[in-house]
């Protein structure tokens, strides 16, 4: 009787067929997927629009490349502004009617969000479809950046899994796979340029020349193949366009933070009267970058995470430092943030401070942008000329000074703790290191005594 109860558990442990868990767990994943899915397929996606009309005009050299009659009336409309290698790249995009590039286009970032994510986690070592791995997973899921990315069919969802690849290429000490993706991801978008600082502060001289070599040869085959015409209509014309800053409140860089500390104009047009705001963000910008640059050099480390936390220093710079950085540009900010919150689990599993500000930093930046807090109609009327004088009214209403409208930069904020947890955690591995090595010494000499 004993041994017939004894082999009773056993006999019901091998009547669930071992397949029952990870299909459980795929599940799980498939779900999480469709809910990403379901909340970032807009109807709209607007600035496709301009990608799909890029990538045809590309082939079909009657159509101009950038419609600076749009441009001029407001840069940051629905209008195609970015290097002429960009418009390359697009040119798959541009077949079929809008929509069925459209959905095309999105798989594409669908895919690339998942192949960042899956590339990532096998890096850091966290077992596929694991409980870590689904809250990982469903964490990113969440993440209001990427999903407005996806929603408008914008290429952020490419650089966040350029930026991976780049990642692990430097943490593993491989500088070619860490400068390439940097030069891919620049010649779409200038700023991630921004992460090269890393190769300046490990005196990664091959890396940077790499990164440097592949950028121009990137460019010079993009300005070949559209033209020399619509090249410089980029460089003389749409690229210091680009440039403008502007105090809507879906800037969320520094410059955007200035520029409604300074002005109660929130229409989403370029600030006038802007050339302190100009001068203030230049020097910000080179300031930030230097000590970044600085922090990194100090930080002597043969941990390979560790490593991953030093090129994920320049992430939150390269979003904050440029004029103006919508809300998708944080997308990016998920690799340095699960590098940090995968170093915690780790190292500091019952730093409870830790885990506090960490989530603190996710909610800030897992927010959709600040529209949410004044809702869709303002947000509509400040994009028609016709009513953003009134739309402007209103929100000086509800936000009747400079410490009011602090609250619309809380991404900014986000953004900035990211970068002060970063560098904390460097300090702390740098201090560790010193540490030892002072240990290793003091034993060496002990010995010799």
């Amino acid at each position: 009787m004993a041994t017939a109860e004894r082999g009773a558990p056993d006999l019901a442990r091998r009547q669930v067929p071992t397949w029952v868990g990870p299909a459980v767990r795929i599940g799980v994943a498939g779900v999480i997927l469709a809910f990403f899915i379901w909340q970032s397929f807009y109807d709209h996606a607007a600035d496709f629009k301009s990608f799909y009309s890029a990538g045809y005009a590309v082939r079909d050299r009657s159509v101009p490349l950038y419609d600076l009659v749009v441009l001029s009336e407001n840069p940051f409309g629905e209008v195609f502004k970015l290097p002429p290698s960009a418009a390359i790249y697009l040119v798959p995009a541009s077949f079929g009617t809008v929509q069925q590039a459209r959905l095309g286009w999105r798989l594409v970032l669908v895919a690339a969000f998942v192949a960042a994510y899956v590339l990532l986690a096998r890096w850091l070592r966290i077992s596929a479809l694991s409980p870590v791995w689904l809250i990982g997973f469903f964490g990113w899921a969440l993440f209001g950046p990427l999903q407005i990315a996806v929603g408008e069919g914008q290429w952020d969802p490419v650089l966040l899994l350029l930026i991976a690849i780049s990642t692990v290429g430097a943490a593993e000490r491989r500088p070619l796979l860490a400068a390439i993706p940097i030069a891919v991801a620049a010649s779409i978008k200038p700023y991630p340029l921004l992460l090269a600082g890393v190769f300046l502060a490990w005196r990664w001289w091959r890396a940077l020349v790499a990164a440097a070599i592949a950028l121009a040869f990137l460019s010079v085959a993009g300005a070949a193949i559209v033209g020399i015409d619509e090249t410089v209509v980029f460089v003389t014309r749409v690229l210091p366009a680009s440039g403008a800053t502007t105090a809507y409140s879906d800037n969320q860089s520094f410059g955007g933070l200035i520029a409604r500390l300074l002005t109660d104009d929130l229409k989403p047009f370029p600030l006038r009267d802007a050339a302190a705001v100009d001068v203030a963000i230049r020097v910000v910008a080179m300031l930030a970058f230097a000590v970044t640059v600085w922090i990194a050099a100090r930080t002597t480390t043969s941990d390979p995470e560790t490593r991953a936390l030093q090129l994920g220093l320049f992430v939150p710079v390269s979003v904050l430092v440029v004029p103006a950085a919508w809300t998708h540009y944080q997308t990016i900010l998920l690799v340095p943030l699960t590098v940090l919150a995968v170093d915690q689990l780790r190292k500091r599993r019952r730093g409870y401070v830790g885990w506090g500000l960490l989530a603190i930093v996710y909610l800030l930046l897992m927010l959709p942008n600040p529209s949410m807090l004044y809702g869709g109609e303002i947000e509509r009327n400040l994009w028609l000329r016709s009513k953003a004088d009134g739309a402007n009214l209103a929100l000086q209403h509800l936000y009747p000074d400079a410490l009011h409208r602090l609250i619309l930069s809380y991404k900014v904020l986000g953004a900035s703790l990211l970068y002060g947890l970063v560098a904390w955690r460097l300090r702390e591995h740098s201090a560790a290191t010193a540490a030892s090595a002072s240990g290793a010494a003091q034993t060496a000499t002990e010995t010799r005594a």
